[in-house]
């Protein structure tokens, strides 16, 4: 039984792969699932053991993308030495989103939401908020723990500098993966991280 809930899980996975790879070659409305069935060696009606629909399909990929980089950031906080490894996270989490196709494929589905249905737009947005909500949480308990320990000031709401750093890191996501940003922009987000820290009076552990 134990197998056979992890050869599902496999399964799984793999499809959601697959989709992730229909969906950025060909669009949502224009893959089939067929198609992303076919690519991991299965039938349309194997793929329905795991997914209702295309739409569903799509939901299921956004809310494993999220929950991905949800583990990341809770592992980076849940580490004793999280303070000096916040810097780090950002700032390889920027230079990687070039390198990893997955990120790109990422992004170019998403450059094309207009085209999905518009309960489909409204469900996926919903996904992302939600995550980011999470994300946000995470790095406001990292914040007051900092202030409770004596490494920020404590004038300052952890809220808002949850939302300061959140929103400040992601914006640099989309812009570095619209091509916006120079290639070497990672290397300078000491320079950010140094103003954090000089005028939030961050000591370093």
């Amino acid at each position: 039984m134990r197998r056979t809930k992890e050869a599902a899980l496999e399964t799984r996975a793999k499809i959601l792969e697959s989709a992730l790879d229909i969906f950025s070659e060909k669009n949502f409305s224009n893959a089939s699932l067929t198609e992303i069935a076919a690519n991991v060696g299965l039938t349309k009606g194997a793929l329905y053991w795991h997914f209702r629909n295309k739409n569903d399909l799509l939901l299921r990929l956004f809310e494993e993308i999220c929950r991905h980089g949800e583990d990341r950031v809770k592992n980076l906080f849940d580490a004793p030495d999280s303070s000096g490894k916040l810097r780090r996270y950002y700032k390889n989490s920027l230079a990687r989103l070039l390198k990893d196709d997955r990120n790109k494929k990422i992004h170019k589905i998403m450059t094309k939401r207009d085209e999905w249905p518009e309960d489909i737009q409204q469900s996926v947005s919903q996904i992302i908020k939600d995550s980011m909500e999470r994300e946000k949480l995470m790095v406001k308990n990292f914040v007051r723990k900092g202030q409770e320990e004596g490494r920020l000031r404590k004038d300052i709401s952890a809220e808002a500098l949850a939302v300061l750093i959140s929103s400040i890191f992601h914006g640099l996501c989309v812009m570095q993966l619209s091509g916006m940003l120079l290639k070497e922009f990672p290397q300078y987000t000491d320079i950010l991280f140094d103003a954090f820290e000089k005028e939030l009076n961050i000591k370093q552990q």
